[in-house]
């Protein structure tokens, strides 16, 4: 099997851009050391106009997508490396997996009237969603949100990880929610690739109130204690265009109802005959756990997709988080 057309698109202008800075680099490179990159730059753009781009040169089978985004000039599989490189591959896998633990918040927070708790469970060993809440420093208030960057395996992760550093940074500024999604949108613009953006909702939780905003991300389920809705989204992802704009919406709860936040990884998990799990059937899963607590609820919830997947492994990111209104 040959790279997308997708990838190849995205990686051929990286690939000259790296021609272009070695170029430019070289008076102050040893001239030995500048051909040997060079000629193995030019031997993957070959390869690009053969057609064999992303093809493992000793079992012909796909380089794994993650890798070849990572460097774009790789020439074979996880299988055949060798014993030094994939040595040094595992060590990178088990930093960013322990980079990205340290990053995830506590998993059950209660502040004021709020409780919140959520689970992640990446698809890989590390994963592109992004999940937060970060109570306030007056105990009165959390900031809560769940995102999806675009990418998937490390790639993905080192997204989420640059979005994250951005909200925790802004957060600490103590701006307007408005404030908050605007700017995170400017810097997440400016500083990724213009192939990269990420869908998200991001809340504030205080009093009997939140304040939400949706960043064309899958729509959050409302749940009172008679009338279950869906949060439509507001405004374009973050990182299409610098100049987005963001509506925030002001939602009352009573005590005991809930706002649910997930990512496409729930309601497009897919049964062995690939039928889509879908939002009506998460909707469901979740009013039969209406009148539970958030871990009960996220429990019923993720059993309900796993019964559903038959077995399936999942084929991508799943996370889940439930913000209730305690009193």
């Amino acid at each position: 099997m040959q790279a997308t057309a997708t990838l190849i698109h995205e990686m051929r202008p990286k690939i000259l851009e790296r021609r272009m800075r070695l170029q430019a680099a070289a008076r102050s490179l040893s001239a030995e050391y500048v051909n040997d990159l060079l000629a193995e730059v030019d031997a993957t753009l070959q390869r690009i106009d053969q057609g064999t781009y992303g093809i493992c040169e000793t079992c012909h089978d796909p380089i794994e997508g993650y890798r070849l985004e990572r460097n774009p000039m790789e020439r074979f599989c996880l299988d055949h490396l060798t014993a030094d490189e994939l040595a040094a591959h595992e060590q990178d896998m088990s930093l960013a997996t322990q980079i990205q633990a340290r990053l995830l918040p506590a998993r059950d927070i209660k502040t004021g009237a709020w409780e919140t708790h959520y689970r992640y469970e990446p698809a890989g060993v590390v994963g592109g969603d992004y999940c937060e809440t970060i109570p306030a420093a007056d105990g009165n208030s959390v900031f809560f949100a769940v995102g999806d960057v675009t990418g998937k395996g490390v790639a993905a992760s080192l997204l989420m990880t640059h979005l994250s550093a951005i909200f925790r940074s802004l957060l600490s500024l103590d701006l307007p929610l408005c404030e908050v999604m605007t700017r995170a949108n400017r810097l997440f613009c400016e500083s990724t690739p213009t192939t990269h953006y990420a869908t998200l909702v991001g809340g504030r939780a205080a009093g009997d109130r939140i304040e939400l905003c949706n960043a064309g991300h899958c729509r959050p389920v409302l749940l009172r204690h008679d009338a279950t809705e869906q949060v439509d989204s507001t405004g374009l992802p973050l990182g299409l265009f610098c100049e987005g704009r963001y509506t925030i919406r002001q939602i009352r709860l009573e005590p005991g109802d809930s706002l649910v936040l997930y990512t496409d990884g729930i309601s497009e998990a897919q049964d062995p005959a690939g039928n889509i799990y879908d939002e009506d059937r998460l909707t469901r899963a979740l009013e039969s756990h209406r009148d539970r607590d958030a871990v009960a609820m996220a429990d019923g919830v993720l059993r309900d997709v796993t019964g559903f997947c038959g077995g399936r492994s999942a084929q991508d990111d799943r996370t889940l988080l439930i913000v209730q209104r305690r009193s």
